[in-house]
């Protein structure tokens, strides 16, 4: 697995990606920037860096979106985006979002369920 951006919350990171071999990439995203993240070390990054940015920024972007509907619909919980190749999956977390990137055949229910079962308090 390789790193960047090295902080407290790299090892729980890490912990989620050990989840399932799926899993290609972890990332916490805090007031709209990527604070931290992990990747697989034997998946070759899809993206080029300004491609990954803009997901990033993206993923920021629509979950503040999702905001408006809150106090209609209720706090949202996950989003996902499935494209051919690989699954975005967003995690509302009380303090920003955790992202992350999974094979296309990936069980999103199943590793969802694994990292909220965690209980993960990010810094």
């Amino acid at each position: 697995m390789t790193q960047n951006y090295i902080n407290t919350d790299t090892v729980k990171l890490t912990e989620i990606l050990k989840l399932d071999d799926s899993i290609r990439f972890v990332g916490k995203i805090k007031n709209r920037k990527l604070h931290s993240f992990v990747r697989r070390e034997n998946k070759t990054p899809l993206l080029n860096e300004e491609l990954d940015n803009m997901a990033h920024y993206q993923a920021s972007v629509k979950a503040n979106m999702e905001n408006m509907f809150d106090s209609t619909l209720g706090k949202t919980n996950w989003m996902i985006t499935s494209k051919e190749k690989v699954k975005l999956i967003t995690l509302f977390l009380d303090d920003g979002l955790l992202i992350f990137s999974t094979e296309s055949d990936a069980n999103h229910d199943e590793i969802i369920r694994k990292i909220q079962s965690l209980n993960l308090n990010f810094s």
